[in-house]
């Protein structure tokens, strides 16, 4: 199963999943592939589903933060969605629940 899938849901809405863990073996290839998404698709809106996730290190925080850039070069509104109670404490602890759209 591929650590991120990416589709759309709801009419001009990038959903981005991510599934298992997302660390330093996998980020930057996740970052490409849904900046790629962006930037062909240039979507209104670009949420992130985390509820897979099991594991989030520095490395996934930060491809989370260049997809948010990502979306705002485009003109798109960003969006986390369901991580876990531990991904949100890491994401609480980065300062970036406001940013996600989970404060």
């Amino acid at each position: 199963m591929d650590a991120v899938s990416i589709g759309t849901a709801v009419q001009d809405t990038l959903d981005v999943v991510l599934r298992g863990e997302i660390d330093f073996t996998n980020a930057a290839w996740i970052g490409q592939t849904v900046r790629t998404a962006v930037a062909d698709r240039r979507p209104a809106s670009v949420r992130v589903e985390m509820a897979e996730v099991a594991f989030l290190d520095s490395a996934g925080v930060g491809v989370l933060v260049e997809i948010m850039k990502a979306a705002e070069a485009a003109g798109a509104a960003f969006r986390v969605e369901h991580p876990s109670s531990r991904v949100l404490d890491q994401l609480r602890t980065a300062g970036l629940l406001a940013a996600f759209g989970l404060a």
